[in-house]
């Protein structure tokens, strides 16, 4: 049985659910800086919001491992701010927004995550998002993925150890993400790849990067279009690659050349 609750019932929500807190729309849930221990939810998200409008969620950090932090699905104009994720290294996410509706007019601020399974934060079918700072460090996916989303801003994306010896990155964005996304930063150390472009998407301009102890390499752009990282450092990975695509560049110092 889902907990449906109303902005009003914040102060009512245990600190330990049972079932999954049901998100209604035009509500601002505010938990006060509360921490919500998530071990109880093996199915969708300690936070649902399905089939929702106009919601907030913020001050709040969750732990101990729920399927997921927050589970969007057709979930528009939503907000998440101040909401940390930690001790989630058996989720299978942090938050998710999925495939199965649209995620337009997102916001996420001041996201962060330690010790989680999956992505720290997962972006499906948005068109006109507001991602602020994210940091992620020690994830077994990506820091940030952003998929099939367009006309969006990225701030600081920073992470340590995300898929570490894997194929995912501090930041990725993949199956035709884009066009006219913008990112302010990327930082990553210790990462599988520090900023991955992949699968069709285009129109990614990344403002600088400093990257460094990737196990593969530091910047990937591969079948992509009109992706560009503008300036930055890249060091300790095995390179920075570009290939297939087209309109695609890497200006960053890569300590060599650019591999294809």
């Amino acid at each position: 049985m889902a907990l449906n609750a109303s902005a009003a019932d914040t102060s009512q929500i245990p600190s330990k659910p049972t079932s999954p807190i049901v998100l209604q729309s035009g509500e601002t849930y505010d938990f006060g800086g509360r921490t919500l221990d998530g071990s109880n939810i093996t199915d969708n998200g300690l936070f649902r919001c399905w089939g929702k409008t106009n919601v907030t969620v913020k001050n709040v950090t969750v732990t101990n491992s729920p399927r997921y932090a927050f589970l969007g699905r057709d979930c528009i104009n939503a907000t998440i701010s101040n909401f940390k994720m930690t001790n989630m290294t058996g989720s299978v996410g942090g938050i998710r927004f999925d495939q199965a509706g649209n995620s337009n007019g997102l916001t996420l601020t001041d996201i962060t995550a330690t010790d989680i399974g999956g992505h720290a934060v997962e972006v499906w079918n948005a068109d006109g998002f507001t991602i602020g700072n994210i940091r992620a460090d020690r994830t077994t996916g990506c820091g940030v993925l952003l998929n099939k989303s367009k006309n969006g801003t990225v701030g600081t994306v920073t992470g340590n150890y995300n898929n570490q010896g894997g194929g995912y990155a501090t930041f990725r964005v993949a199956n035709g993400n884009g066009p006219n996304v913008r990112v302010t930063k990327v930082y990553s150390r210790n990462s599988g790849r520090g900023f991955f472009s992949v699968s069709g998407s285009g129109g990614t301009t990344v403002n600088t990067v400093d990257i460094a102890s990737s196990t593969s390499e530091g910047i990937y752009i591969q079948d992509a279009t009109n992706t560009r990282v503008v300036s930055g450092k890249v060091r300790g990975t095995p390179n920075c690659r570009i290939r297939g695509g087209s309109g695609n560049s890497i200006s960053a110092d890569c300590g060599g050349n650019i591999a294809n």
